[in-house]
């Protein structure tokens, strides 16, 4: 299937990078890092750490499956980005294809849910902006078409109808059949995934889900979790040292190891290490 109105879109990208403002180009350029995995690198901890390890596993289980289903359509459509028409066009030059774009069905997702589950006006305030602003980021850089931007939102808001639908019965059916089964469960399928699509982005996310799987289990065992922060100091100190680890971590991994090891071993340490650390570290400092 060829890409909808696509000697149109590629005349409207034209004109855009003919509009482009300067002072504004370094504002969009990090609004890129939304798209990226340090935001993940960020976003993860800071919920699991500074708020709710439940949130923390909830955001990276979905924001897992939506990967997935992104990464499967784009490999399956191959419609190019403008920067791959255009080289010229693109600000930044992923090598991914291009429909539907993460970056708008991951800031609809995420703001979607901060809409629907705290429901305040700040919360409307920032959701939104959060939405537009990413969204139309992929355009300014040049990276998407707008038929991207659209399918993004779309795969988004079946996605989060889904969370909204299925998460509770799917935390009571994982609470009924026990801690094991659901370990199993946690390795059995990014095992199977891994089976069916060998792509490094697959491998690296999957690897991913089966060291949070098996760091969870251990974590709820032992009760290693943190309970929720008191206040909005403790929160902000557990997630600076939970993103200050993560970072460490990354930078300090032997290069050499395989891409399912480090990201097996990154998954265990986040979901098994950091709420242990960010114990004893507080502690020691009253």
């Amino acid at each position: 299937m060829s890409m909808p109105l696509h000697p149109e879109q590629l005349d409207f990208m034209k004109d855009l990078v003919l509009h482009r403002i300067e002072f504004l180009d370094p504002l969009f350029r990090f609004l890129n890092y939304f798209d990226s995995d340090y935001f993940f690198f960020v976003l993860i901890p800071v919920l699991w750490l500074g708020f709710s390890y439940r949130w923390g596993l909830r955001i990276f289980y979905w924001l897992t499956l939506n990967n997935l289903v992104n990464s499967f359509a784009k490999t399956i459509l191959a419609w190019p980005r403008p920067s791959q028409d255009i080289p010229e066009l693109g600000m930044f030059h992923p090598e991914s294809y291009g429909f539907p774009s993460g970056g708008a069905q991951t800031c609809l997702f995420l703001g979607g849910i901060l809409i629907y589950y705290w429901r305040t006006r700040a919360a409307w305030v920032i959701g939104i902006s959060y939405i537009l602003l990413i969204s139309f980021s992929r355009l300014y850089l040049g990276v998407h078409y707008p038929t991207d931007l659209l399918g993004g939102w779309a795969v988004a808001l079946v996605l989060l109808s889904l969370f909204i639908l299925c998460k509770d019965p799917v935390e009571k059916f994982l609470a009924k059949i026990g801690p094991l089964p659901s370990l199993l469960l946690s390795l059995a399928i990014p095992l199977a995934i891994l089976l069916i699509a060998d792509k490094p982005n697959i491998t690296y996310i999957m690897g991913s889900a089966m060291g949070i799987g098996l760091g969870t289990y251990f974590s709820l065992k032992y009760h290693l979790f943190l309970t929720p922060s008191k206040n909005l100091n403790e929160a902000l100190a557990r997630s600076f040292l939970g993103i200050a680890i993560l970072f460490t971590l990354v930078w300090i991994w032997p290069t050499e190891w395989p891409l399912i090891s480090k990201s097996l071993a990154l998954g265990l340490f986040m979901s098994l290490a950091t709420s242990p650390i960010c114990r004893w570290f507080l502690s020691s400092k009253k």
